[in-house]
């Protein structure tokens, strides 16, 4: 069935939003359920996303510094030192100062943050297949090429 041919039950007023047409609503919605999902599966390991996004990160380049991180991810400077914060508290990841520039500080992921990762990534990956399914591969090959289109031509704004 394509998603065109849903059609709302006669007699019954649509139980949408009048923004429901916009494409940039509908991207929006996606994303909060999306994001609902990420946090009903990283729950049991006691993380949010936001922290996950940030650990995920630190990991992947063991050279950022807290600033490139903020950059990169559209984080508040501010915001990001109470999520490094946490993530130390939480014994996931430690400031550490930089070899090549003492006054800089990089903040590297601790062996149980790589462990809280690879489980991470698995109830992710879970997450996902569970919330795309029904959505053929090669939809989702058109949803995954139009999004990451969007998001390289507007990159993210620091959020406050």
């Amino acid at each position: 069935m394509e998603l065109s041919e849903v059609e709302p039950r006669t007699g019954q007023r649509p139980q949408r939003s009048p923004m429901y047409e916009r494409t940039g609503y509908r991207l929006i919605k996606v994303g909060e359920l999306a994001m609902v999902t990420a946090e009903r599966a990283l729950a049991p390991l006691g993380v949010k996303p936001r922290h996950f996004n940030v650990l995920a990160t630190l990991a992947a380049d063991a050279t950022l510094s807290q600033q490139d991180v903020s950059h990169l991810l559209g984080i508040d400077p501010n915001v990001l030192v109470g999520v490094i914060d946490d993530l130390e508290r939480e014994g996931l990841a430690e400031r550490r100062r930089n070899p090549k520039d003492r006054r800089r500080h990089v903040v590297a992921v601790t062996p149980a943050g790589q462990q809280l990762l690879a489980e991470g990534a698995a109830r992710l990956d879970a997450a996902e297949r569970d919330f795309f399914a029904g959505v053929d591969e090669a939809d989702l090959a058109v949803v995954r090429q139009v999004t990451a289109h969007l998001i390289e031509t507007h990159p993210p704004q620091v959020k406050r």
